[in-house]
């Protein structure tokens, strides 16, 4: 996964909906300086690359498993 979106090679857009609250919740999180992204389409990116990671580790489809 790319960490550069202006490098993407075949970019696609994707559109999602939030409540109001979660959008607050970026937009002071990112006012505060505690996180250094500019936008919040690259604060999304990243949290929905991190999840992908984090659903395909071995220990994510493990957990799943002993739950079926």
């Amino acid at each position: 996964m790319s960490r550069n979106p202006r490098k993407f090679r075949q970019p696609v857009r994707l559109i999602v909906s939030v409540e109001a609250q979660t959008v607050d919740a970026i937009d002071a999180l990112m006012k505060s300086g505690y996180h250094c992204h500019r936008n919040r389409s690259e604060f999304v990116r990243l949290g929905v690359e991190r999840e992908l990671r984090r659903c395909t580790s071995d220990d994510f489809q493990t957990s799943t498993r002993a739950r079926d």
